[in-house]
């Protein structure tokens, strides 16, 4: 029963990330859509198919512009101030921004390599992602190694890999991440090991 149990709730770990994601999204569309169709109706005499589409994707290309000057990132600091004030969504507001944060951002926090180790068992290899630099395990040293579930890279596995066992790959961790979300369709004709850096 506790096998079952288990079973479950990784599989509503994979699928409600993924899930959430789309249905916020698909609400945003109907919900700008709405506001806009009846408006270029009356001044165009029809409904434009697709307009709250392109109006979504105007309005995030737009946010994200006002998030890279002084007002929007004073914006962005109060919004984090409020959520950080409300219990249930400050836990669902942080574990999202730190998730995209991580599979977004390049700087010294982010992903480090793409790698190549056995997972889930010997013989069978799985793309993954260094996290961090090497540490020692019992007097051993070893990698901190996340393996990402495909499509969904936001969820996945963390793992402890023996140095031995790591290897590292000569893409970089854009198209290591391009590889994952679209099921391997998106491939280098050849993946090259590279050695581990002393």
């Amino acid at each position: 029963m506790k096998k079952i149990i288990n079973t479950f709730l990784a599989g509503i770990s994979a699928i409600l990330p993924l899930g959430l994601t789309t249905f916020i999204i698909y609400k945003l569309f109907m919900f700008v859509d709405s506001l806009t169709a009846n408006l270029i109706a009356s001044l165009l005499g029809k409904k434009v198919i697709g307009l709250g589409f392109i109006t979504t994707v105007l309005i995030v290309f737009l946010v994200g512009m006002i998030t890279k000057n002084f007002i929007g990132k004073k914006l962005i600091s109060w919004a984090d101030n409020i959520f950080e004030q409300i219990p249930f969504a400050q836990t669902i507001y942080k574990a999202a921004k730190e998730i995209i944060n991580t599979i977004l951002n390049k700087d010294k926090n982010s992903f480090k390599q793409p790698v190549l180790i056995d997972f889930p068992s010997k013989g069978l290899k799985s793309v993954g992602f260094l996290t961090n630099d090497s540490v020692m395990v019992d007097g051993e040293e070893r990698y901190l190694v996340f393996i990402p579930t495909t499509p969904n890279p936001t969820t996945g596995f963390l793992v402890c890999v023996k140095k031995s066992e790591v290897e590292l790959l000569n893409i970089s961790v854009d198209e290591a991440t391009k590889i994952i979300i679209s099921l391997g369709v998106i491939t280098p004709k050849i993946l090259t090991q590279v050695d581990l850096k002393e």
